[in-house]
């Protein structure tokens, strides 16, 4: 059973910005609805109200409606014409497919006050097979122009007029012989409704046939038909929910209180709790890898925490992590954080380990380049090894010894070259103390 609320109104009055109380057409239909009710108290100024395919099984609770003109309770359980008197401007009335029997025609005595009613449809119902029908509809609603979409002509009204007696006394003589009351039908303030154990015998007088329930055709048969659907739709919902929970909904991830140590060995995952915008690129001298985050600009600094690896990088942002493998090995100890002062964004430089590496061999480079200098200034063969073995252990891991390295170079060649003599005459000098010594060995 779904009853009729004001929520359920304000969904269904978009059209009228979900305004109800100015509402003045709206459409509940197909909603398992069994009595209706709130709506005479919430929309007074309804013109339009639609209450087809439901279960209702009492016109009831709209004598409030003064100004409503189209009244649709086609494929109900509607028994009676009631409760309409004091809807004065009620044009159309549509009681398609009821279960209105012969009896029920009695009761259309209540709509003779409603002088504006043109039109009406009673097709479908058991009454509409009784063979005086038409008849004792039109002379019993003299102001009606159309009849189950028939138009009815003057002459038809004047036939049906004088029928109107013989077929009151008719209907009323079949009543009495099936054992009705039929002043029970006339009074239109006593309706016939089933209750629970109508309900209860309508489902005991159920046939099973071909695997199947089949029911006497009745209004606690619809009744018991919409409890039933109504309850399957609700389960299937209810597991469709839980299906979906489960595959798509996750728990709530907690907040981190600090970065947590990774074990050795351990795989490292790319992780975005905090679903921060991020971008992870080359410099555009392929020297460094930059790390860009789109935090708030009004974020607190002390809200983050950066933790920078060889091969990843870690940033805790207001307990949310964000960790993201590096396709290349950098140097965290170069490594850098700032904030930008125009975005907020985090701004995390990263240098290249292989850049460090390539620096290093340069400055080598330019070691030996001041070797082969120092050969050429003393006529030494650049490409010879007779200039004196000079060490450069330690010049990668240390090159603050460059210049050491230098003047050791400067200083063993010095002592393999012997001087140059600054005179002539000191030079024969020296050639005759060569000649007597023998540790000397001659010139060629």
């Amino acid at each position: 059973m779904a009853p009729i609320t004001e929520q359920m109104i304000r969904q269904r009055s978009e059209h009228n910005e979900g305004i109800v109380s100015t509402l003045e057409e709206v459409s509940l239909h197909q909603l398992n609805i069994e009595k209706i009710e709130v709506i005479g108290v919430l929309c007074k100024r309804l013109k339009i109200l639609l209450l087809q395919s439901n279960v209702i099984g009492k016109i009831q609770n709209l004598h409030k409606l003064k100004e409503l003109e189209y009244l649709n309770l086609a494929l109900n359980n509607i028994q009676k014409v009631e409760n309409l008197q004091r809807c004065e401007f009620l044009t159309k009335l549509d009681l398609t497919l009821n279960f209105i029997t012969k009896a029920g025609l009695l009761s259309l005595h209540s709509l003779s006050h409603n002088v504006h009613l043109k039109e009406m449809y009673l097709t479908g119902n058991p009454c509409a097979d009784w063979g005086g029908y038409r008849d004792f509809v039109v002379a019993t609603l003299p102001h009606l122009n159309k009849l189950d979409g028939t138009e009815i002509k003057p002459s038809e009204r004047i036939g049906a007029k004088q029928k109107l007696a013989g077929l009151t006394e008719r209907l009323r003589k079949e009543l009495v012989d099936e054992g009705t009351d039929p002043d029970v039908w006339v009074d239109v303030e006593i309706p016939p409704e089933y209750d629970e154990d109508e309900l209860e015998e309508a489902d005991r007088n159920a046939v099973e046939k071909d695997g199947e329930k089949h029911r006497p055709w009745c209004p606690a048969t619809r009744v018991l038909e919409a409890r039933e659907n109504e309850k399957e739709e609700r389960e299937a919902e209810e597991k469709k929910k839980s299906e979906r929970d489960r595959i798509f909904d996750k728990p709530p991830t907690k907040r981190r209180e600090k970065l947590e140590p990774i074990a050795e060995g351990q795989r490292v995952l790319n992780k975005n709790e905090g679903r921060w915008d991020f971008t992870l690129l080359d410099s555009e001298d392929d020297a460094k890898i930059v790390l860009d985050v789109a935090v708030g600009k009004f974020l607190d600094t002390s809200l983050i925490e950066a933790d920078v690896q060889p091969t990843y990088v870690r940033l805790l942002i207001k307990g949310k992590l964000l960790q993201l493998t590096l396709a290349e090995e950098v140097s965290p100890d170069k490594s850098q954080a700032q904030r930008n002062k125009h975005t907020g964004h985090l701004v995390v430089t990263m240098p290249k380990a292989n850049q460090t590496l390539r620096a290093n061999a340069s400055l080598v480079n330019q070691h030996y380049s001041v070797v082969k200098d120092h050969k050429l200034a003393n006529g030494d063969d650049p490409k010879s090894g007779g200039g004196g073995a000079v060490s450069i252990r330690g010049i990668v891991q240390d090159l603050s010894k460059t210049d050491q390295a230098q003047g050791l170079l400067i200083k063993e060649r010095s002592a393999q070259v012997p001087e140059a003599s600054s005179s002539d005459d000191d030079d024969n000098d020296n050639d005759n103390d060569d000649d007597d010594n023998d540790d000397i060995p001659p010139l060629t």
